[in-house]
């Protein structure tokens, strides 16, 4: 019955942290007709934020805030017949995923993030900008 109520009052802790974040903020751009789209879900109040990076509504990543600065994702081709993103097919046996979420400050504090991504040659997502509240 312990364990019971401890669940119980974990889980109530979860929706409550969860409820008292923003709801997420989405960008999309089409981009050699892939839809790519650039989210961030604010954490709660002091926690951290998270990105997400969806191609034709799949997930590629979620990255927390303090690892999105500087990401590089490779992908390495097989030989034969294999399930490719659209943007995957440029013509090499691997292609990467590189770019980031970097902070602006002002006056000493962060207020946004601007995200550049490439996939390979083509640039998916262009001057995101997320303002904080």
């Amino acid at each position: 019955m312990k364990k019971l109520i401890a669940l119980a009052a974990l889980a109530w802790a979860g929706l409550s942290a969860a409820s008292a974040a923003e709801p997420p903020q989405c960008k999309q751009q089409t981009v050699e007709k892939s839809v790519v789209e650039m989210c961030l879900l604010p954490g709660a109040a002091f926690q951290h934020d998270l990105y997400t990076l969806k191609a034709d509504k799949v997930l590629i990543f979620a990255l927390v805030d303090d690892y999105s600065e500087n990401v590089v994702l490779e992908h390495t081709i097989p030989e034969g017949l294999s399930m490719e993103f659209p943007l995957s097919k440029q013509g090499e046996k691997t292609v990467q995923i590189r770019g980031g979420c970097v902070p602006v400050s002002k006056d000493g504090a962060e207020v946004a993030r601007v995200c550049n991504f490439f996939w390979g040659k083509h640039q998916v997502v262009k001057d995101v900008r997320f303002e904080f509240n």
